[in-house]
């Protein structure tokens, strides 16, 4: 299985995801609205748990 090398690549994925099946891979760094970045970690913490290492984004 080949992996993504860099960033465009990932953004094509992200983008292939989102028009395919619906599904939104969001980077938190990029989210410059601090509420909506707190409100979409809150969600995948309730539905997957916290994440193991990795940046707060809390405000």
């Amino acid at each position: 299985m080949r992996t993504a090398t860099n960033d465009n690549e990932l953004n094509a994925m992200r983008a292939a995801a989102w028009h395919r099946q619906g599904v939104a891979a969001l980077v938190l760094e990029d989210i410059a609205d601090p509420w909506l970045r707190q409100a979409i970690t809150n969600e995948a913490n309730r539905r997957w748990g916290r994440r193991n290492g990795g940046t707060s984004h809390g405000g």
